[in-house]
């Protein structure tokens, strides 16, 4: 008869340490016991003996070992995305830690999405790690609909992100900057240095298409059918990649729907160009989510460097608006 889950989960907590998961690890990505007694400073029989008490505890063969070394088992490769989580996050709680009995509390662990990172977060930290050396910021990606996750499992102190429809108990939402969806284009396109832009223009040049559950795909989709643009014009390379976008704009004739705060830095940087035309696809505003009751002074100094930035951006989107 086969092992259960849970009489399997109780032996891990019985049985299993954390040395376990390392060694299980190293042998899967060095293959090798030889290389993985150097990369661990660990005798050959001690790893043995451990994977020895894994495969006991599991009931099943976690390594198969021949002339050239050792190779995981299907069992194996199915814990080890698990391991690699748990030694990570010993890492991270290690560092938490070590940094809350330190230099009081220096480290703010920052989560945002793509639209925060470049729209709220990017802006600020070079000034940020400039003025607050002693200070370490751990950054971390969320993507769609996870953003909520990192304050879920406790692994980000502010979250960078559009204004969510649920607001975590405990945590407040702060609205840094509108955004729109914004069409851009590279600056060999034939549209770049055109005055003003129609929708129905637009129709006549290939687009890049975003994914299909996202604003930029659902706006482009209603302009598509208003103006009845021809489908053979879509590209269907779909891409999360703001920095795959920017290549393939630059380096053919494509249109693309972007949000401003992702485009902002490839604007200013030249890779991209703002096509000026009759569009106008509000966002819901960028922000950041927080704890402020429980905030440590270095998450406080970051919030106040958020705020800093918004102000900032208002006043250049401002000198921007107004009449030359």
């Amino acid at each position: 008869m086969s092992i259960n889950a849970t009489v399997l989960m109780r032996r891990f907590m019985t049985k299993v340490k954390f040395r376990h998961m390392e060694v299980l690890v190293r042998l899967c990505e060095l293959g090798s016991m030889r290389r993985a007694t150097e990369a661990l400073g660990m005798t050959q029989p001690s790893i043995s003996q451990m994977i020895s008490e894994m495969e006991q505890l599991m009931e099943t063969e976690l390594f198969f070992r021949h002339a050239r070394g050792v190779e995981p088992t299907a069992a194996t490769l199915e814990l080890l995305p698990v391991a690699r989580r748990m030694l990570s996050s010993l890492g991270e709680a290690a560092e938490v830690v070590a940094n809350r009995l330190g230099d009081n509390a220096g480290l703010v662990r920052v989560a945002a999405s793509e639209a925060g990172l470049f729209g709220l977060v990017h802006p600020i930290l070079p000034e940020f790690a400039r003025q607050r050396r002693g200070v370490q910021v751990a950054v971390n990606l969320v993507h769609g609909g996870a953003t909520l996750v990192a304050i879920a499992e406790g692994t980000c102190d502010i979250l960078c992100l559009r204004e969510p429809n649920v607001v975590p108990e405990g945590w407040v939402f702060e609205a840094c900057r509108p955004d729109a969806l914004i069409v851009v284009c590279g600056p060999q396109h034939p549209l770049a240095k055109a005055g003003h832009v129609t929708q129905h223009s637009l129709g006549g040049y290939r687009w890049l298409m975003n994914r299909v559950d996202s604003i930029a795909r659902r706006r482009y989709e209603e302009m598509h059918s208003a103006q009845g643009w021809p489908d053979e014009l879509r590209c269907h390379v779909v891409t999360h990649i703001p920095e795959m976008t920017v290549r393939l704009l630059a380096s053919d004739p494509y249109l693309a729907l972007l949000p401003r705060a992702i485009a902002t830095p490839y604007l200013a940087g030249g890779q991209i160009v703002e096509l000026p035309c009759d569009i106008a696809f509000p966002l819901s505003p960028l922000g950041f989510l927080w704890e402020e009751a429980k905030a440590t002074r270095t998450t406080k100094l970051f919030v106040q460097a958020l705020r800093r930035g918004a102000l900032a951006a208002a006043g250049e989107a401002g000198r921007q608006a107004a009449p030359q």
